[in-house]
């Protein structure tokens, strides 16, 4: 591919994740993140005359990858997030696959090109939606919804200690429609040293709020068990704690074998040239036998990052010793 596709994505721990996928010539294999196909277009040289079929959720990327591709090529490209794997792989005719790659960072593109408010460095409009043709912007949340809800996004998605004073902060100076607006209320109630940590919670929060990701993901990871064949391959590039315990999570249900005992992560070197790869996990699972997805997405357990309240299990456990 050209010099611009590799200029907007450095794949994270591609060595590892070839190996984990274990391919072979005329494997079926699905990127449900294909992006610039940092990893994609090495995994379409492996499994060739097999097929890679590409999950592009952003209409730009899509236009710009779509038009690059030669006119023979073994790689399937849909303008569809992997929340619509059922209708994607129905598009191309396919109904079982042998591996399935979720790389769940966001592109440098998305970051630096987009003008949607990925980044905080510079002033755009606070969009930070992946398809800006689906659902409404951050700023649109933000100056719409009651200080009580935007606490409990910054904290439930960003895990973020002065929710509450963000919050109201927020409500005070609205309206807020600019990232340098929105870095300016984070800025004035944190110290210099901690800014930047701040404000990257805040934004993986609305991120986060803003295109569904925890819910899709669930559904997204659903869809690629119930079309990947027993014995195939699921492999998860995660960037961050929520999505790694959503990940993690997988292990605990019989229908798939972990393939990693821990998670792998980049190597010192890796970390040295792309900074970014640094928080990245990747954790690999064989499918062992068929599920019913219907009932797995009703299973609450399945893909939950959030594990359950402490205190409310305390309670109950005191009251039970009392009643006796």
């Amino acid at each position: 591919m050209g010099g611009f596709l590799k200029e907007y994505h450095r794949p994270v721990l591609l060595r590892e994740t070839l190996e984990v996928l274990d391919l072979k010539p005329h494997l079926v294999v699905v990127d449900a993140t294909f992006g610039f196909g940092g990893h994609g277009f090495e995994i379409a040289k492996r499994v060739d005359p097999g097929i890679v079929i590409g999950f592009e959720k952003d209409p730009e990327t899509y236009r710009i990858v779509a038009e690059s591709l030669p006119p023979i090529t073994n790689i399937r490209l849909l303008n569809l997030g992997y929340e619509r794997m059922d209708e994607g792989l129905l598009k191309v005719g396919i109904l079982t696959v042998d591996r399935v790659l979720f790389d769940l960072g966001v592109s440098s593109f998305s970051i630096e090109g987009t003008g949607r408010g990925f980044t905080f460095r510079k002033e755009e409009p606070l969009d930070l939606r992946f398809n800006p043709n689906e659902g409404r912007p951050a700023y649109e949340f933000l100056n719409e919804a009651t200080e009580r809800e935007i606490a409990e996004v910054l904290r439930r998605y960003g895990e973020e200690r002065k929710a509450l004073q963000i919050a109201r902060e927020i409500v005070k100076r609205r309206p807020v429609k600019t990232t340098t607006e929105l870095a300016a209320i984070v800025d004035a109630l944190y110290p210099p040293p901690w800014r930047r940590k701040a404000k990257a919670r805040v934004w993986q929060a609305l991120r986060i709020y803003v295109n569904n990701e925890l819910e899709n993901l669930r559904r997204g990871l659903a869809l690629a068990i119930k079309h990947l064949k027993v014995g195939g391959i699921l492999s998860v590039i995660s960037f961050h704690s929520l999505e790694d315990r959503a990940v993690k999570s997988l292990k605990d249900f019989p229908f798939l074998k972990a393939l990693t005992r821990k998670p792998i992560v980049p190597s010192e070197e890796e970390v040295e040239e792309n900074p970014r790869s640094r928080s990245a996990k990747l954790r690999a699972y064989m499918k062992v036998a068929e599920v019913d997805v219907p009932s797995l997405l009703e299973d609450r357990r399945f893909a939950n990052p959030f594990p359950p309240m402490r205190k409310e299990r305390g309670r109950g456990r005191r009251r039970k010793r009392r009643r006796r």
